[in-house]
């Protein structure tokens, strides 16, 4: 697991990839951060709601070793807000309506992940699974405050190209 703020091209991806998030979002967004992670053969992703920090999210798969698509489950309804976990989740869903999206390599899906639950409950069926997880919160909403993940700005990026 990777985090933008060890590796500054995950953060200049979430940058970049605000315009394109706003016009799906409907409102004006700011970065929160973004991370990479790669699951191994028989991983789950525990079923919870994600932080504040998270209000509108992309979960975005970048390679399967072996090619088989591993869904991300997303509950059908947004949870209460004494419902939400973000530290531990769940094994599965509990029974609760919920929609898996079975994704190729390429495909991202954009959801509300402080709002729904989500996860991935089937063991990951590949040896290996690489995921670029990118979050932004509404620019004049409630959790404005945790945009940059409530990070000061390190100041101007001056990006150096050899030649």
């Amino acid at each position: 697991e990777v985090s933008c703020l060890e590796w500054p091209v995950l953060l200049s991806f979430l940058w970049g990839m605000t315009p394109r998030i706003e016009q799906v979002a409907g409102v004006r967004l700011l970065p929160t951060y973004s991370y990479f992670r790669t699951y191994q053969r028989g991983d789950i992703c525990r079923v919870h709601a994600d932080r504040p920090a998270c209000e509108h999210s992309v979960s975005l798969t970048l390679a399967y070793a072996d090619g088989t698509a591993w869904p991300l489950e997303v509950a059908d309804q947004p949870v209460a807000e004494a419902q939400r976990q973000t530290v531990r989740g769940d094994e599965d869903f509990g029974g609760e309506a919920h929609s898996g999206y079975a994704m190729a390599a390429g495909d991202a899906v954009v959801y509300r992940g402080h709002d729904y639950r989500h996860g991935r409950t089937t063991p990951n069926p590949n040896r290996w699974s690489a995921h670029l997880f990118m979050h932004w919160v509404d620019r004049d909403g409630p959790h404005r405050g945790h945009a940059f993940d409530g990070k000061p700005m390190l100041g101007p990026v001056d990006f150096r190209f050899p030649g």
